[in-house]
């Protein structure tokens, strides 16, 4: 039998590298939704072949941050209404399920530690560091997710709140209710730590409702005049 062609471990940190900085630039909105890119100007910019843009490319494609056109070319992908709600609706179920399984497996450290992070959560509120209240949000379902002790689950929602984070940086969309996330996130720990399954995983589907709302609203109402960008480009 003959043997597969050895793999250089070198050579797939290069591509996960450059996916990671055009991921960067995807989810801080530098790359905006829809624009082209250049296959060429990314190998300058990143000093990398041709060959490792475009593996990049495709495993961010696999992520559902970009996407090829026509087999000739590769854009960021869009962020439309229908984009966002099937985006949050299967974070919800994603969540729901996670939440369902951390309260079987919660330890008292578990319990110290999400404490700890809805802790910070209220603190980057409260003096208005709005984008760290984001990322600790963000952080804090990561931990959620990381309790259920599920790793296929870790992986689809470490790719979901990519996208996630995409419409809301794409929309310059924040929550608007912040006392609001608050008690809802300090209720969802605590049904967790209690153990109380069936609450947990339906307010962990739930709490996002009024969100994917106002994100689909602030879409809509921008996309009119991205239309008319676009026609008139």
């Amino acid at each position: 039998m003959s043997k597969l062609t050895s793999l250089k471990s070198e050579k797939r940190q290069l591509d996960r590298r450059a996916a990671d900085h055009i991921r960067s630039h995807i989810l801080d909105g530098i790359f905006p939704a829809n624009g082209r890119l250049l296959e060429t100007q990314l190998s300058e910019q990143l000093e990398v072949s041709r060959g490792t843009v475009r593996a990049a490319l495709a495993q961010l494609a696999g992520e559902g941050l970009v996407k090829q056109v026509a087999f000739t070319r590769w854009e960021v992908s869009g962020s439309s209404p229908t984009d966002a709600w099937e985006v949050y609706t299967l974070r919800g179920a994603l969540e729901g399920l996670g939440a369902r399984l951390a309260s079987a497996h919660i330890t008292a450290e578990d319990a110290i530690r999400l404490r700890t992070t809805c802790a910070e959560l209220f603190r980057a509120v409260k003096e208005g560091r709005l984008q760290d209240a984001t990322d600790i949000d963000f952080e804090l379902h990561a931990a959620i997710i990381a309790l259920a002790r599920h790793g296929r689950l870790a992986e689809q929602h470490r790719l979901i709140m990519h996208q996630v984070r995409f419409h809301m940086v794409q929309s310059g969309f924040l929550p608007r209710d912040y006392d609001e996330l608050i008690a809802e996130h300090k209720e969802l720990i605590e049904l967790v730590i209690a153990g109380k399954a069936d609450r947990a995983e339906a307010l962990a589907r739930s709490h996002n409702d009024a969100e994917v709302k106002l994100l689909t609203a602030v879409i809509e109402q921008a996309e009119p005049s991205s239309r008319a960008d676009r026609e008139s480009a």
